[in-house]
This record gives structure tokens, sequence and C-alpha cells, in this order.
């Protein structure tokens, strides 16, 4: 009882302390120095019966107790000290920002700690929580505890409707598919993300775990990486993320104008791959991103299924009247005019292994009406392509301005130098386009949008197109809890993809509902 006494008394003067110097950093001049003259005159009777109390209670205790030092009940007692600070002092600061010291004890306490041992002390806090479009776990000093944890989750709950123009497709080698029908609810992105940084404010990490009921109800690593920051206008990472060969591909699915990427963007894009890459700001406004990994869509594949060859892709762009900023929309309402002009370019050679899933690796690649590359008889009559290289070139520009939002990409592929077994095969080359361009207007700014978009994939086997149009609730004002609801028609679709849910050879309409929901 006569700890808890000394205790009480001693916060209770820290408290009062706190309070008035509060008081004199929001209100310089006069009434701040006659405020703190007051507070000490009145405390000096109170504080001089305390401390002889408190002399007396120590000694007292100190026979009491087993072993401890002066000097740990005083590390003890400081410790009791500065989380009644915090307390007090959280009250008054504004939401997100750190809670600074505003006494003259506090200060002292914590630079001694720091000093004596060189480290923090375990017997004060070295981090504290806050919400930062996620929940963080920060450090006081970033420089002597140098770690710090953000968790945030991110999910879109879909309804996917489908209305068919046929139940059945054939493709350019003769096989017959069925084209399933949609009417159902899923989750097509659950994401629980991690992020920070560790050992050096500068060295960084991301984790993006991710599972979508349309993938066996699996949770995997999606993204996975360590980075430094070097210089703006270099941080070099190692790890698994996006391989840069698509503007669209690059900006994720989180800020997609309507529920998913356009029909173009999946067919040309690349996927994930593990590798090694640079992103920076060399130039103000000019930006880079440069990859070296291990194939041009090997996301979740193993090593025996991964061919001996690196994909080699990059991307820049420039942002002429100032920064673009994330996402298609303008959410932000622009009263001045911003673009953003890019072009990205990707290579790989696509040989398989003799061991394992040995066509893992290529059966990304599909002809312009939807037959896989590698499948028999896709190019000629029981021949089989077992390799080719792969080079894709495309080119973006987007504007916004005053609630309006305008985005397109062209897209050039080239099938080259290709292997086959079984025979000959009519072509040297095959070259396959496409496009898509998309158009948003806030009718209600910073909430409301209407979309439209269209896009197209042409080549020797034939095109497709995709007509959609759709709108848009930004239910906060982010892209944080939005609501969308599109229509598209399709005639005819070269790819499948289950993230914008399109299925190859599909005809038809395709309706989407979807909310996201996200800690953002």
């Amino acid at each position: 009882m006569r700890r808890l006494s000394v205790l009480l008394s001693v916060s209770l003067a820290v408290l009062l302390g706190t309070h008035v110097s509060g008081y004199c950093q929001d209100d310089h001049g006069s009434r701040c120095e006659t405020a703190r003259r007051q507070t000490e005159s009145s405390m000096q009777p109170f504080s001089r019966t305390r401390g002889e109390a408190r002399k007396q209670a120590l000694s007292t205790e100190r026979s009491r107790s087993s072993g401890l030092s002066v000097e740990e009940e005083l590390r003890a007692l400081r410790s009791r000290v500065e989380q009644l600070e915090l307390l007090s002092s959280s009250s008054a600061q504004p939401h997100g920002s750190v809670p600074a010291s505003t006494d003259s004890v506090s200060e002292p306490i914590r630079r001694a700690s720091y000093e004596e041992s060189g480290e923090p002390s375990g017997l004060l806090p070295r981090f504290y929580v806050d919400y930062d479009k996620g929940f963080v776990l920060r450090p006081y000093d970033k420089e002597a505890t140098p770690f710090e944890l953000k968790t945030r989750m991110r999910m879109q709950f879909r309804y996917v409707g489908l209305q068919r123009d046929r139940k059945f497709w054939t493709d350019n080698a003769g096989v017959t598919h069925v084209i399933s029908p949609r009417n159902d609810f899923e989750i097509e992105r659950g994401r629980l993300e991690f992020s920070g940084f560790f050992f050096d404010p500068n060295l960084e990490y991301y984790i993006n775990i991710d599972a979508d009921t349309d993938d066996q109800h699996r949770a995997i690593f999606h993204d996975f990486w360590i980075n430094y920051v070097f210089t703006d206008a270099l941080t070099v990472y190692i790890g698994k993320a996006f391989v840069p060969g698509s503007r669209s591909w690059l900006d994720g699915s989180t800020r997609t104008h309507l529920a998913d990427r356009s029909m173009a963007t999946t067919f040309f894009r690349p996927d994930r791959s593990i590798g090694i890459w640079a992103i920076g700001e060399p130039i103000e406004d000019f930006h880079y991103r440069f990859m070296v990994g291990n194939g041009y869509n090997t996301t979740d594949l193993k090593p025996s299924q991964v061919d001996e060859q690196f994909v080699y892709s990059g991307s820049i762009w420039w942002e002429p009247l100032g920064s673009f900023g994330k996402g298609y929309a303008d959410l932000e309402h622009r009263e001045a005019p911003v673009v953003r002009i890019g072009t990205s370019f990707s290579y790989g050679s696509e040989k398989p292994q003799d061991t394992g899933d040995s066509f893992a690796e290529e059966k990304f690649a599909r002809l312009s009406d939807g037959t896989r590359l590698i499948d028999s008889g896709a190019l000629a009559p029981g021949v089989t392509v077992n390799s080719f290289d792969i080079y894709v070139w495309a080119i973006d520009a987007a504007l916004k301005y005053q609630g309006w939002s305008a985005n397109a990409e062209y897209y050039f592929r080239w099938l080259t130098d290709f292997g086959a077994t079984g025979g000959a095969i009519p072509h040297t080359q095959l070259y396959t386009d496409g496009f898509y361009v998309d158009v948003g207007k806030m009718i209600v700014p910073h909430h409301l949008e209407l979309v439209g978009r269209i896009s197209l994939v042409d080549g020797f086997y034939g095109d497709s197109w995709e007509y959609a149009a759709g709108v848009n609730w930004y239910i906060n004002g982010k892209h944080s809890n939005k609501l969308t609801f599109d229509i598209a028609i399709l005639d005819g679709s070269p790819t499948r993809n289950s993230g914008p849910n399109f299925e190859a050879g599909m005809d038809g309409v395709l309706y989407r509902l979807q909310w996201q929901i996200a800690a953002y």
C-alpha cells in the first residue's frame, strides 16, 4: 500500500505537470509562465510531504524485498510514470500522430535509459500501436528499435452471372469445350498483407497472402519480397512479384475501373515470378521498373515446372504535369489535368525441362481464338509445339481532369522460334495485337462514377471483342469501400483467367456485382 501511495503521488505530480506543459505549448505568452509558476508553487509543500513519504516507503520496501536494489526500484517507478504520461498525452494527440513528450520528466528518463545501456530499457515501452491504412506496430525511435509491422486486409466479394450465347466451343485443334454457366457468389481476392521494415528503416518487407474461393479455396503466398531503399532513384527488390510487362497489370486489382481488368490485358499481360528487380524515379516524375525473373508466367510453380530460361521485363513512364496518383478514376476531382504516358516490354524464351511437368510454364500462351499453343494440333494436325520465344510490347496513356478519366493501352505480341514434334508447322512467327480503352466520369464528385470500356484481341486465328459498362460507388470516397456493378458483352474470348471470370471461347453477357472492402 505504501508503494502504491508513492506511485500515485508521483504520478499525480507528473500528470499535473504534463497538462500545464501541454497548455504552455498551445498558448504562448504570460499566461503560460504564470500557470507554470502557480503550479510549481502549489506543488512545493505537496512535493516535500510526498518526498519524505516516498523516502520512508522506499526504505521500508527495500528492507522487505528480497534483493531489489535502489536502481531497480527507481527503474520500476520510472516505468510506471512513463506509462501514466503516455496515457495522459495520448488523449491530446491528433489521430495517427506519435505521442510526444510534453514535460521535463519523461525525456530525461528515456534519454538516460538509452545512454546507459546503448539500447532501450526493457522497462520502457519501445513501440506504440496506431492505425494508418492498417493496424501498425511502430517504434518510438526507429533507429534504436528498427522494426515496424503493418497488417491490413482486403476482400472482393463478388456475384458472377453469365448469360451464354452458346454452350460449347471448338478450338483450332478440333477439341470441343463446354462453356460453364455462372450464377454464384465468390470471394475473388481475400488478401492478408504484412509490411514494414527490420534491422534498418530502409530495409523493408512485404508479404501478401491470397485466398480465392475459385482457386480450390487455398491460401498462397501471392507476393513476398524484401527491398532496400538506396535513394528515390533506386530501390532494389528480391522475392516474388509482378513481371512489369503492362501498365494495367502493374496498377493492381484494387483500383480497377470496373470489377476487374479488361479482356485484352488478361490475354497479353505476364504474371508473377520470382526474381530480382529495381524501381526508381531518377528524374522528377519519370519512373522505371526493371526485372529479371524465372519466367513470363511462373506464379505458384515448383522448380521442376520452371525451365532454365529467365524473363527480362521493364516498364518506364512519365508524368509531365505532376503526380498522376494511383488508380484509374479521378477521385480527387483535379482542377488541373494530369497525364501519364509509358511503355513496357518483356522477352522470354520458353524451353521446357525434360523432367517433371515439363510444359507447366508454357501453358499460358494461347492463339487469338483461345486455343492453347502447346496443345497437340493447335497449329497443324498431329503437330505439338514444345518451345517458343515470346516478345510483348505495350504502350499506354492516361488522363485525369475534373472528374473525367481515360486510360488506354495497346499491345503487340510476337511468338517466334517454334520447336515442334510430329511434323512441320505453317508459321515461323505469330503476331497478335490488341488494346483496351476505358473512360470514366464522376457524376457525384468523390463518390459515384460511370465507366465504359472496350477491348480487342486480334490475330491470325480470329478476333474477340469486349464491350463493358458499369458504375462505381465509392462509399467512403476511396477504393477501400467500393461497390461496383458492370455488364460485359463478350464476342468470343481468347483467354482464360479466374480473376476477371473469363473462359476461353466465352460468348454472351457477363454480369458482376462486387463489394470491395479493405483496411487501406
